[in-house]
């Protein structure tokens, strides 16, 4: 009798552990195809300017105003996340990213490209608070940042293979021919999410969970309430820090490709492919940074990798082109290597019933820091030329350090 109970504790052993790869392979390689598109419009912005006869205003509005619409969902979207299933949320974001790669590549005009592209950020904004409340519940804590961090690596890939895969068609058979290379990919990758569980765990049993946590509230409630306080205010310390960071970041990035064709003197395909090639390092951060914050801590490894982005910016700054190319490599290495720290903090800071509302705003500041950026960074270039753009996001950067500093020493997510 024992021994057939020892077979039946080891079939429902290795049948969850089943299900938590499965449900993290999910996860993952959806993330990768819900962001193929990110950045591609991004890439193309020197050719759209060409194309459409488009100034570097009007070219920063292809960023700034679909990032606007995410904006205003953003809050309303997180508290239904909690309550729609994340099966379904999943699945529609991934038929609206391959339906708006569609229309994108029979796009004639401004208005009739600027349309579609309102749905690709739309498209991660539904998908991120779902996919990330699944996989914060998959490992325990102390493996949380790894499992995030691979999780991460898939929408680095993603990221990635927009504009390299962009570079290569380009030349050869126009920048259309890359959206409508992946749109049928991305949505054929939903068929994926049909065998995936609707939650790892049941919403009563999370609410359960929550009113157990509030009784000991009650019981230790002095206590218990300087330590919620601590918990928020961790919580826009750490929105504040990456937001900062994202505002030079984004401002950067959104004419990058420029900077390379017009101060660099390289190719429109070239300057894409090396523009994709840059998260390629983000994939190895991802993962890698994602064990080293469970080795040192999630606060402390953030910083690191905000201080190596830092020299990383100074050196693209001031290299020649060859050594740009590879310093720029670099810096996606760091760009990746926060995700899962960031995503692990999260959910160590927020009760696990709200989780895909915590997900939304933490994802609300990219979107708006997204929209702000181009513009401030047209105004920039206007002023100055495209060169200002990195000390400005080098000064961003180091302001942020100063901020994780401030985050406060916690128990929660290992933020060491």
């Amino acid at each position: 009798m024992r021994y057939k109970e020892s077979v039946i504790g080891s079939a429902e052993m290795v049948s969850s552990r089943c299900k938590t790869y499965w449900t993290l392979f999910v996860c993952a390689i959806t993330h990768t195809f819900v962001h193929v598109f990110t950045f591609m419009h991004t890439a193309l912005i020197p050719v759209f300017m060409d194309e459409f006869a488009l100034s570097i205003f009007e070219s920063g509005l292809l960023v700034s105003i679909p990032l606007v619409l995410t904006v205003s969902i953003s809050i309303p979207y997180g508290v239904l996340t909690d309550r729609i299933g994340h099966r379904k949320l999943m699945i529609a974001s991934l038929l609206v990213s391959g339906i708006a790669g569609l229309a994108i590549s029979q796009a004639k005009d401004f208005y009739t490209l600027l349309f579609p592209l309102l749905f690709v950020p739309l498209a991660s904004t539904l998908y991120h608070p779902p996919a990330l409340s699944i996989v914060s519940e998959l490992p325990p804590e102390n493996w949380r940042n790894r499992v995030l961090g691979i999780h991460g690596a898939g929408g680095t890939t993603g990221v990635a293979i927009g504009p390299i895969t962009l570079g290569l068609i380009m030349e050869r058979f126009g920048w259309r021919s890359a959206y409508l290379a992946w749109s049928f990919p991305i949505l054929l990758s939903s068929l994926f999410l049909l065998r995936l569980p609707e939650s790892p765990e049941s919403a009563e049993h999370l609410g359960k969970a929550d009113e157990k946590l509030s009784l000991k509230m009650d019981l230790e409630s002095q206590k218990e309430n300087r330590y919620s306080r601590t918990l928020r205010y961790g919580y826009m310390i750490l929105l504040l820090a990456m937001s900062v960071k994202g505002m030079g970041d984004r401002s950067l990035s959104t004419y990058m490709t420029t900077y390379l064709v017009s101060n660099r003197g390289l190719t429109r395909s070239m300057a894409s492919l090396i523009y994709g090639f840059n998260p390629v390092m983000g994939i190895l951060g991802s993962l890698s940074g994602g064990y080293l914050a469970d080795r040192v801590g999630s606060k402390r490894w953030m910083i690191l990798a905000y201080l190596g982005r830092a020299f990383v910016l100074a050196g693209m700054y001031l290299s020649p082109l060859g050594a740009l190319v590879i310093i720029y490599f670099v810096g996606g290495y760091f760009g990746g290597s926060t995700m899962g720290p960031s995503s692990s903090l999260v959910a160590g800071l927020s009760p696990r019933r709200r989780r895909g509302l915590a997900y939304a705003i933490f994802m609300l500041p990219f979107s708006l820091v997204g929209a702000i950026s181009p513009m401030i960074a047209a105004q920039i270039i206007e002023a100055y030329n495209v060169a200002a753009l990195f000390p400005f996001a080098i000064s961003l950067t180091l302001a942020s350090i100063l901020l994780l500093k401030q985050f406060p020493r916690t128990h929660v997510g290992n933020n060491g």
